[in-house]
């Protein structure tokens, strides 16, 4: 792992569609500048520059953990939630991700490993270790977020529309969950009753998915930044 990378947390990052999920290449692109757009937006504050999209292809971005509003810990959740938030959006649509660390260019072998062993996210460059550990941490999340159906990503996105995890005002060090959103208020907004949320999210294990953000959060913010 690089100095600048453990200095400041800057992490270089690709999505590549694998599966387009019956979309014609026009229609995929506007997709994916359209969730490029809303995501850069939303993650500004990680975010060295809006994503790039690829033709017809997918993403690039880098982030750096650090410029996060309450520090590094902080950018980690952010960018767990980021790469959750562009997989949910762009459902059916699928991607492959990889991550590594400081300015990186070259991805193939990130790539290679996550078409050859149909992995969500790959990690290269950390060091053997600890490039196993940021893709084990992620290929829990990629087999609930490819799961999915539609509806199940739109109630989850709904759920979850404050985040996952942030930094506990007690410790800097320290994470908490954010609250949900209630499930009728769910309801309400897309017209359904309270009971098929109920049973839509169960279905999707939310509970699971929360804590395997958790963990992720924990790890990546521990390996990029050397935390003990």
């Amino acid at each position: 792992m690089s100095a600048t990378a453990t200095a400041t947390g800057l992490l270089s990052l690709q999505a590549r569609v694998v599966n387009p999920g019956g979309s014609t290449p026009t229609v995929l692109k506007r997709r994916l500048e359209l969730v490029a757009e809303a995501v850069s937006e939303r993650y500004a504050s990680i975010l060295t520059g809006p994503l790039v999209v690829q033709e017809g292809d997918g993403f690039q971005f880098s982030v750096n953990l650090a410029d996060a509003p309450a520090g590094s810990l902080d950018g980690s959740a952010h960018l767990v939630e980021m790469i959750c938030e562009l997989t949910l959006r762009l459902t059916p649509v699928r991607c492959h991700f990889a991550m590594l660390p400081g300015e990186a260019y070259d991805f193939e072998a990130a790539f290679k490993e996550a078409r050859h062993e149909r992995l969500f996210l790959v990690g290269n460059g950390f060091g053997n270790l600890d490039d196993y550990s940021v893709t084990g941490a992620f290929a829990g999340i990629g087999v609930l977020l490819w799961g999915w159906t539609e509806r199940q990503s739109q109630f989850v996105r709904a759920l979850l529309r404050e985040g996952v995890v942030a930094v506990d005002k007690q410790g800097p060090d320290q994470l908490r969950f954010v609250a949900e959103r209630k499930r009728r208020e769910i309801a309400a907004a897309f017209k359904v009753s309270p009971s098929v949320v109920t049973e839509c999210l169960q279905a999707a294990q939310v509970k699971r998915f929360r804590y395997q953000v958790w963990a992720a959060t924990d790890l990546l913010h521990r390996i990029v930044i050397g935390k003990d």
